[in-house]
């Protein structure tokens, strides 16, 4: 016949309540410690990820940005050589006149100095000749007759030219 032992029965009823016991104060304090660790490292894990994203986010808008000042920077170089270049030709063209004006000013000058010298040659040449033939015709001429034969002189020798 079957014998109970009642030590095996308080063994196995000190083993449930010991169980029990662990299950209640251990095992489900333990549980929902785990479960929060895993919770925290899950939020943790996505708040990573969500800087992340942000953090490629900004990036890419700062390799925009940073593309669009190049451009803009190259931009304003181009127009600031295209100024320089029109500044340049501006003052170019104007000096150029200003070269042409004082090379005209310079001739006209030229010309009327020379036509002052030959005026001048002119008239002293006039005067030897006069003085020249009225030594040699040995008497002096009114003023008319003199004005009238050095403009004759004067033509003869221009047209000699």
């Amino acid at each position: 016949m079957l014998a109970l032992d009642w030590n095996v029965i308080w063994t196995f009823v000190n083993i449930l309540v010991l169980f029990a016991f662990l299950k209640k104060f251990l095992f489900k304090p333990v549980t929902e410690m785990m479960e929060k660790r895993t919770q925290a490292v899950e939020a943790s894990l996505q708040e990573a990820e969500d800087t992340k994203s942000e953090a490629a986010k900004l990036k890419d808008e700062y390799e925009t940005k940073l593309s669009r000042a190049e451009d803009e920077a190259v931009q304003i170089m181009n127009e600031a050589k295209e100024k320089a270049a029109s500044e340049y030709n501006k003052q170019l063209k104007e000096a150029r006149e200003e070269a042409a004006r004082l090379m005209q000013e310079a001739g006209r000058t030229i010309e009327l100095e020379k036509e002052k010298s030959i005026q001048n040659a002119q008239s002293e040449i006039a005067g030897i000749a006069m003085l020249a033939a009225s030594k040699i015709i040995g008497r002096n001429m009114d003023n008319d007759i003199n004005k009238q034969l050095l403009g004759d002189f004067v033509k003869e020798v221009g047209a000699a030219k």
